[in-house]
Protein backbone atom coordinates (compact mmCIF):
# COMPACT_ATOMS: atom_id res chain seq x y z
CA UNK A 1 0.00 0.00 0.00
CA UNK A 2 1.02 3.61 -0.48
CA UNK A 3 1.54 5.91 2.47
CA UNK A 4 -1.78 7.59 1.68
CA UNK A 5 -3.60 4.26 1.64
CA UNK A 6 -2.06 3.32 4.99
CA UNK A 7 -3.22 6.65 6.43
CA UNK A 8 -6.72 5.98 5.11
CA UNK A 9 -6.78 2.51 6.71
CA UNK A 10 -5.64 3.96 10.03
CA UNK A 11 -8.23 6.74 9.90
CA UNK A 12 -10.99 4.20 9.22
CA UNK A 13 -9.80 1.93 12.04
CA UNK A 14 -9.81 4.77 14.56
CA UNK A 15 -13.24 6.01 13.48
CA UNK A 16 -14.67 2.47 13.55
CA UNK A 17 -13.42 1.87 17.08
CA UNK A 18 -14.69 5.16 18.52
CA UNK A 19 -17.84 5.96 16.52
CA UNK A 20 -19.11 2.76 14.87
CA UNK A 21 -18.49 -0.02 17.42
CA UNK A 22 -20.40 1.53 20.37
CA UNK A 23 -23.84 1.32 18.72
CA UNK A 24 -23.36 -1.75 16.55
CA UNK A 25 -25.25 -4.22 18.76
CA UNK A 26 -28.26 -1.93 19.18
CA UNK A 27 -28.44 -1.12 15.48
CA UNK A 28 -28.38 -4.82 14.64
CA UNK A 29 -30.85 -5.84 17.34
CA UNK A 30 -33.38 -3.10 16.48
CA UNK A 31 -32.72 -2.98 12.72
CA UNK A 32 -31.93 0.72 12.87
CA UNK A 33 -30.31 2.80 10.14
CA UNK A 34 -28.28 5.61 11.71
CA UNK A 35 -28.57 8.44 9.19
CA UNK A 36 -26.48 10.73 11.39
CA UNK A 37 -23.60 8.28 11.47
CA UNK A 38 -23.88 7.90 7.69
CA UNK A 39 -23.50 11.66 7.33
CA UNK A 40 -20.30 11.38 9.38
CA UNK A 41 -19.11 8.87 6.78
CA UNK A 42 -20.11 11.39 4.15
CA UNK A 43 -18.11 14.18 5.80
CA UNK A 44 -15.06 12.00 5.11
CA UNK A 45 -16.32 11.23 1.55
CA UNK A 46 -16.16 7.48 2.20
CA UNK A 47 -19.46 6.77 0.40
CA UNK A 48 -17.95 8.57 -2.58
CA UNK A 49 -14.59 6.82 -2.47
CA UNK A 50 -14.61 6.03 -6.22
CA UNK A 51 -16.53 9.17 -7.25
CA UNK A 52 -14.23 11.71 -8.96
CA UNK A 53 -13.31 14.81 -6.99
CA UNK A 54 -15.15 16.92 -9.56
CA UNK A 55 -18.42 15.47 -8.21
CA UNK A 56 -17.42 15.70 -4.54
CA UNK A 57 -15.85 12.27 -4.08
CA UNK A 58 -12.44 11.03 -3.00
CA UNK A 59 -11.45 9.95 -6.50
CA UNK A 60 -10.00 6.68 -5.19
CA UNK A 61 -10.04 3.19 -6.63
CA UNK A 62 -10.92 -0.38 -5.75
CA UNK A 63 -8.26 -0.76 -3.05
CA UNK A 64 -9.32 2.40 -1.24
CA UNK A 65 -12.91 1.14 -1.37
CA UNK A 66 -11.81 -2.23 0.05
CA UNK A 67 -9.80 -0.61 2.85
CA UNK A 68 -12.81 1.41 3.99
CA UNK A 69 -15.26 -1.49 3.79
CA UNK A 70 -12.92 -3.88 5.64
CA UNK A 71 -12.15 -1.38 8.38
CA UNK A 72 -15.81 -0.60 9.07
CA UNK A 73 -16.88 -4.27 8.79
CA UNK A 74 -14.46 -5.28 11.55
CA UNK A 75 -16.95 -3.72 13.97
CA UNK A 76 -20.18 -3.44 11.94
CA UNK A 77 -20.60 -5.39 8.71
CA UNK A 78 -24.00 -3.81 8.09
CA UNK A 79 -22.41 -0.43 7.50
CA UNK A 80 -19.62 -2.07 5.51
CA UNK A 81 -22.31 -3.63 3.33
CA UNK A 82 -24.01 -0.26 2.97
CA UNK A 83 -20.80 1.35 1.71
CA UNK A 84 -20.39 -1.47 -0.78
CA UNK A 85 -23.96 -1.68 -2.07
CA UNK A 86 -23.98 2.03 -2.79
CA UNK A 87 -21.31 1.51 -5.44
CA UNK A 88 -23.82 -0.34 -7.65
CA UNK A 89 -25.62 2.94 -8.27
CA UNK A 90 -22.44 5.02 -8.25
CA UNK A 91 -20.88 2.96 -11.04
CA UNK A 92 -24.13 2.90 -13.01
CA UNK A 93 -24.37 6.69 -12.87
CA UNK A 94 -20.69 7.23 -13.67
CA UNK A 95 -20.87 4.90 -16.66
CA UNK A 96 -24.31 5.48 -18.16
CA UNK A 97 -26.00 8.62 -16.80
CA UNK A 98 -26.21 12.02 -18.46
CA UNK A 99 -23.95 14.82 -17.29
CA UNK A 100 -26.95 16.50 -15.66
CA UNK A 101 -27.76 13.32 -13.72
CA UNK A 102 -24.16 12.96 -12.59
CA UNK A 103 -24.12 16.55 -11.37
CA UNK A 104 -27.43 16.04 -9.57
CA UNK A 105 -26.92 12.68 -7.89
CA UNK A 106 -23.20 12.05 -7.34
CA UNK A 107 -22.52 14.92 -4.88
CA UNK A 108 -25.52 13.79 -2.79
CA UNK A 109 -24.17 10.26 -2.61
CA UNK A 110 -20.54 11.28 -2.05
CA UNK A 111 -21.16 13.38 1.04
CA UNK A 112 -23.77 11.19 2.69
CA UNK A 113 -26.77 13.44 2.19
CA UNK A 114 -28.50 10.62 0.36
CA UNK A 115 -28.29 6.90 -0.27
CA UNK A 116 -29.30 4.75 -3.21
CA UNK A 117 -30.96 1.36 -3.26
CA UNK A 118 -30.98 -1.33 -5.93
CA UNK A 119 -34.14 -3.21 -6.91
CA UNK A 120 -33.41 -6.57 -8.57
CA UNK A 121 -34.74 -9.49 -6.49
CA UNK A 122 -38.42 -10.43 -6.63
CA UNK A 123 -40.46 -13.10 -4.88
CA UNK A 124 -39.89 -15.58 -7.72
CA UNK A 125 -36.62 -14.35 -9.22
CA UNK A 126 -33.09 -13.64 -8.07
CA UNK A 127 -29.79 -13.45 -9.90
CA UNK A 128 -31.32 -14.62 -13.20
CA UNK A 129 -32.70 -11.33 -14.44
CA UNK A 130 -34.82 -12.92 -17.17
CA UNK A 131 -37.17 -14.36 -14.52
CA UNK A 132 -38.25 -10.97 -13.16
CA UNK A 133 -41.82 -9.77 -13.62
CA UNK A 134 -41.34 -6.02 -13.17
CA UNK A 135 -42.17 -4.28 -16.47
CA UNK A 136 -41.28 -0.92 -18.01
CA UNK A 137 -43.27 0.26 -21.04
CA UNK A 138 -42.92 3.35 -23.17
CA UNK A 139 -45.37 6.17 -22.43
CA UNK A 140 -44.83 9.16 -24.68
CA UNK A 141 -41.34 10.46 -24.02
CA UNK A 142 -41.05 8.55 -20.74
CA UNK A 143 -41.53 5.14 -19.17
CA UNK A 144 -44.06 3.56 -16.81
CA UNK A 145 -42.77 0.93 -14.40
CA UNK A 146 -44.97 -1.66 -12.66
CA UNK A 147 -43.83 -4.43 -10.36
CA UNK A 148 -42.48 -5.37 -6.93
CA UNK A 149 -39.01 -5.85 -5.48
CA UNK A 150 -38.72 -7.88 -2.30
CA UNK A 151 -35.18 -7.25 -1.02
CA UNK A 152 -34.47 -3.54 -1.00
CA UNK A 153 -32.41 -1.81 1.68
CA UNK A 154 -33.47 1.22 3.78
CA UNK A 155 -36.02 2.68 1.31
CA UNK A 156 -37.30 5.15 3.93
CA UNK A 157 -34.00 7.03 3.92
CA UNK A 158 -33.06 7.22 0.27
CA UNK A 159 -33.74 9.41 -2.74
CA UNK A 160 -32.62 7.15 -5.57
CA UNK A 161 -33.50 3.62 -6.64
CA UNK A 162 -31.65 1.75 -9.39
CA UNK A 163 -34.38 -0.63 -10.57
CA UNK A 164 -34.16 -3.38 -13.15
CA UNK A 165 -37.23 -4.09 -15.28
CA UNK A 166 -38.24 -5.88 -18.45
CA UNK A 167 -38.68 -3.65 -21.51
CA UNK A 168 -40.01 -4.50 -24.99
CA UNK A 169 -36.39 -5.10 -26.06
CA UNK A 170 -35.06 -7.03 -23.07
CA UNK A 171 -34.15 -5.90 -19.56
CA UNK A 172 -33.27 -2.32 -18.73
CA UNK A 173 -31.95 -0.40 -15.73
CA UNK A 174 -33.69 2.78 -14.57
CA UNK A 175 -33.00 5.56 -12.07
CA UNK A 176 -36.11 6.33 -10.03
CA UNK A 177 -36.51 9.09 -7.45
CA UNK A 178 -38.14 7.56 -4.38
CA UNK A 179 -40.30 10.67 -4.04
CA UNK A 180 -42.12 9.54 -7.18
CA UNK A 181 -45.80 8.94 -6.30
CA UNK A 182 -45.60 5.56 -8.02
CA UNK A 183 -42.91 4.32 -5.62
CA UNK A 184 -44.21 2.71 -2.41
CA UNK A 185 -42.73 0.85 0.54
CA UNK A 186 -45.00 -2.15 1.08
CA UNK A 187 -43.45 -3.80 4.14
CA UNK A 188 -40.36 -4.31 6.26
CA UNK A 189 -38.38 -7.57 6.01
CA UNK A 190 -36.88 -9.19 9.11
CA UNK A 191 -33.49 -10.35 7.81
CA UNK A 192 -31.33 -12.57 10.04
CA UNK A 193 -27.96 -10.92 9.34
CA UNK A 194 -26.65 -7.47 8.37
CA UNK A 195 -29.61 -6.18 10.35
CA UNK A 196 -28.19 -2.68 10.74
CA UNK A 197 -28.98 -2.24 7.05
CA UNK A 198 -32.79 -2.63 7.26
CA UNK A 199 -34.58 -4.31 4.38
CA UNK A 200 -38.04 -3.83 2.92
CA UNK A 201 -40.23 -4.72 -0.02
CA UNK A 202 -41.22 -1.97 -2.45
CA UNK A 203 -43.72 -1.60 -5.26
CA UNK A 204 -43.76 0.42 -8.48
CA UNK A 205 -47.37 1.25 -9.33
CA UNK A 206 -47.79 3.12 -12.60
CA UNK A 207 -44.47 4.75 -11.72
CA UNK A 208 -43.81 7.23 -14.50
CA UNK A 209 -40.20 8.29 -15.11
CA UNK A 210 -38.63 10.50 -17.80
CA UNK A 211 -36.95 9.01 -20.85
CA UNK A 212 -33.43 9.65 -19.55
CA UNK A 213 -34.16 7.52 -16.46
CA UNK A 214 -33.16 4.56 -18.65
CA UNK A 215 -29.43 3.94 -18.25
CA UNK A 216 -27.89 2.63 -21.43
CA UNK A 217 -29.93 0.58 -23.88
CA UNK A 218 -33.42 -0.88 -23.41
CA UNK A 219 -31.75 -4.29 -23.15
CA UNK A 220 -28.65 -3.00 -21.37
CA UNK A 221 -29.30 -4.22 -17.82
CA UNK A 222 -26.43 -6.69 -17.86
CA UNK A 223 -24.03 -3.98 -19.03
CA UNK A 224 -25.13 -1.81 -16.10
CA UNK A 225 -25.06 -4.71 -13.64
CA UNK A 226 -21.61 -6.01 -14.53
CA UNK A 227 -20.09 -2.53 -14.66
CA UNK A 228 -20.32 -2.51 -10.86
CA UNK A 229 -20.37 -6.22 -10.05
CA UNK A 230 -16.62 -6.89 -9.90
CA UNK A 231 -16.09 -3.79 -7.75
CA UNK A 232 -18.86 -4.74 -5.33
CA UNK A 233 -17.62 -8.33 -5.19
CA UNK A 234 -14.24 -6.95 -4.14
CA UNK A 235 -16.14 -4.94 -1.53
CA UNK A 236 -17.99 -8.06 -0.41
CA UNK A 237 -14.67 -9.85 0.03
CA UNK A 238 -13.39 -6.91 2.07
CA UNK A 239 -16.50 -7.02 4.24
CA UNK A 240 -15.91 -10.73 4.93
CA UNK A 241 -12.23 -10.15 5.76
CA UNK A 242 -13.40 -7.50 8.21
CA UNK A 243 -15.92 -9.87 9.83
CA UNK A 244 -13.29 -12.62 10.16
CA UNK A 245 -10.65 -10.32 11.62
CA UNK A 246 -13.10 -8.65 13.98
CA UNK A 247 -14.48 -11.95 15.27
CA UNK A 248 -10.97 -13.32 15.76
CA UNK A 249 -9.77 -10.20 17.59
CA UNK A 250 -12.76 -10.14 19.95
CA UNK A 251 -12.43 -13.86 20.70
CA UNK A 252 -8.70 -13.49 21.43
CA UNK A 253 -9.37 -10.52 23.70
CA UNK A 254 -11.80 -12.61 25.73
CA UNK A 255 -9.59 -15.74 25.74
CA UNK A 256 -6.62 -13.76 27.06
CA UNK A 257 -8.68 -12.82 30.14
CA UNK A 258 -10.30 -16.22 30.71
CA UNK A 259 -8.41 -18.45 33.14
CA UNK A 260 -8.76 -22.20 33.54
CA UNK A 261 -6.77 -23.39 36.53
CA UNK A 262 -3.37 -21.77 36.31
CA UNK A 263 -3.58 -21.00 32.59
CA UNK A 264 -5.28 -18.50 30.38
CA UNK A 265 -7.22 -20.02 27.47
CA UNK A 266 -4.72 -18.79 24.89
CA UNK A 267 -2.02 -21.00 26.51
CA UNK A 268 -3.65 -24.16 25.16
CA UNK A 269 -2.05 -25.48 22.01
CA UNK A 270 -5.29 -26.63 20.37
CA UNK A 271 -6.68 -23.09 20.51
CA UNK A 272 -3.40 -21.58 19.40
CA UNK A 273 -3.38 -23.78 16.31
CA UNK A 274 -6.95 -22.77 15.46
CA UNK A 275 -6.00 -19.12 15.74
CA UNK A 276 -2.87 -19.66 13.65
CA UNK A 277 -4.86 -21.35 10.87
CA UNK A 278 -7.53 -18.64 10.84
CA UNK A 279 -4.96 -15.86 10.94
CA UNK A 280 -3.26 -17.42 7.91
CA UNK A 281 -6.55 -17.62 6.03
CA UNK A 282 -7.41 -14.01 6.87
CA UNK A 283 -4.06 -12.86 5.53
CA UNK A 284 -4.51 -15.03 2.44
CA UNK A 285 -7.97 -13.61 1.76
CA UNK A 286 -6.65 -10.07 2.17
CA UNK A 287 -3.85 -10.81 -0.28
CA UNK A 288 -6.31 -12.17 -2.86
CA UNK A 289 -8.44 -9.11 -2.27
CA UNK A 290 -5.52 -6.84 -3.07
CA UNK A 291 -4.75 -8.83 -6.23
CA UNK A 292 -8.37 -8.40 -7.37
CA UNK A 293 -8.38 -4.69 -6.53
CA UNK A 294 -5.15 -4.16 -8.47
CA UNK A 295 -6.54 -6.01 -11.49
CA UNK A 296 -9.77 -3.99 -11.36
CA UNK A 297 -7.84 -0.72 -11.15
CA UNK A 298 -5.73 -1.67 -14.18
CA UNK A 299 -8.42 -3.23 -16.40
CA UNK A 300 -11.86 -2.30 -15.07
CA UNK A 301 -12.71 -6.01 -14.56
CA UNK A 302 -11.73 -8.71 -12.07
CA UNK A 303 -14.12 -11.61 -12.45
CA UNK A 304 -12.08 -14.66 -11.42
CA UNK A 305 -9.76 -12.87 -9.00
CA UNK A 306 -12.65 -11.22 -7.16
CA UNK A 307 -14.45 -14.59 -7.04
CA UNK A 308 -11.40 -16.21 -5.43
CA UNK A 309 -11.13 -13.37 -2.93
CA UNK A 310 -14.78 -13.53 -1.94
CA UNK A 311 -14.86 -17.32 -1.75
CA UNK A 312 -11.89 -17.50 0.62
CA UNK A 313 -12.96 -14.45 2.59
CA UNK A 314 -16.57 -15.57 3.08
CA UNK A 315 -15.72 -19.14 4.09
CA UNK A 316 -13.03 -17.79 6.44
CA UNK A 317 -15.50 -15.32 7.97
CA UNK A 318 -17.98 -18.12 8.66
CA UNK A 319 -15.31 -20.32 10.25
CA UNK A 320 -13.83 -17.45 12.26
CA UNK A 321 -17.26 -16.49 13.61
CA UNK A 322 -17.97 -20.13 14.54
CA UNK A 323 -14.62 -20.59 16.27
CA UNK A 324 -14.99 -17.24 18.05
CA UNK A 325 -18.33 -18.30 19.50
CA UNK A 326 -16.88 -21.67 20.53
CA UNK A 327 -13.84 -20.06 22.17
CA UNK A 328 -15.99 -17.72 24.25
CA UNK A 329 -18.35 -20.53 25.31
CA UNK A 330 -21.53 -19.53 27.11
CA UNK A 331 -20.22 -15.96 27.44
CA UNK A 332 -20.50 -15.51 23.66
CA UNK A 333 -24.04 -16.87 23.48
CA UNK A 334 -25.69 -13.72 24.83
CA UNK A 335 -27.03 -10.92 22.68
CA UNK A 336 -25.01 -8.21 24.42
CA UNK A 337 -21.86 -9.73 22.91
CA UNK A 338 -21.02 -9.46 19.19
CA UNK A 339 -20.38 -13.13 18.40
CA UNK A 340 -23.88 -14.12 17.28
CA UNK A 341 -23.93 -10.99 15.10
CA UNK A 342 -20.61 -11.95 13.55
CA UNK A 343 -21.96 -15.42 12.80
CA UNK A 344 -25.19 -14.27 11.15
CA UNK A 345 -23.47 -11.48 9.22
CA UNK A 346 -20.96 -14.04 7.94
CA UNK A 347 -23.68 -16.49 6.90
CA UNK A 348 -25.67 -13.86 5.02
CA UNK A 349 -22.44 -12.72 3.37
CA UNK A 350 -21.90 -16.21 1.95
CA UNK A 351 -25.15 -15.72 0.04
CA UNK A 352 -25.37 -12.06 -0.93
CA UNK A 353 -23.19 -10.62 -3.67
CA UNK A 354 -22.59 -14.04 -5.21
CA UNK A 355 -23.17 -17.34 -3.39
CA UNK A 356 -20.18 -19.55 -2.71
CA UNK A 357 -21.54 -21.99 -5.31
CA UNK A 358 -21.65 -19.31 -8.01
CA UNK A 359 -18.15 -18.20 -7.02
CA UNK A 360 -16.84 -21.74 -7.39
CA UNK A 361 -18.42 -21.95 -10.86
CA UNK A 362 -16.70 -18.70 -11.88
CA UNK A 363 -13.34 -19.92 -10.61
CA UNK A 364 -13.74 -23.31 -12.32
CA UNK A 365 -14.62 -21.64 -15.62
CA UNK A 366 -11.49 -19.54 -15.39
CA UNK A 367 -9.29 -22.51 -14.52
CA UNK A 368 -10.84 -25.03 -16.93
CA UNK A 369 -11.69 -22.66 -19.76
CA UNK A 370 -15.16 -24.10 -20.26
CA UNK A 371 -18.66 -23.80 -18.77
CA UNK A 372 -19.93 -26.06 -16.03
CA UNK A 373 -20.48 -29.64 -17.16
CA UNK A 374 -24.08 -30.87 -17.17
CA UNK A 375 -25.21 -32.82 -14.14
CA UNK A 376 -25.13 -36.60 -14.85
Amino acid sequence: MTAEQRRLAQEVAEFAATRVRPGAEARSRDQVWDAGLWREFGARRWPGVVIPAAYGGLGGGALEHALIVEGISRVDASLGAALNLLQQTVMAILSFATEAQKARYLPLLADGRSYSITGITESDSGSKLEDMQTRAVRDGDGWVIDGCKTEVHIPEHVQICLVFAKTPSGIGAFLVDTGNPGFKVTGRRDIVGLRGLPMAAVAFERCRVPGDALLGAENGAYDVFFKSFDLTRIGNAAKCVGIADGALDDAIAYARRRRIGGNVVTDFQGLRWQIADLDTRVHGARALLQVAADEYTRTGRSTAASARAKLLASTTAMEAATVALQVTGSHGCFADNPFARYMMDAKVSQITGGTIEILRNAIARDRLGKPTAPTP
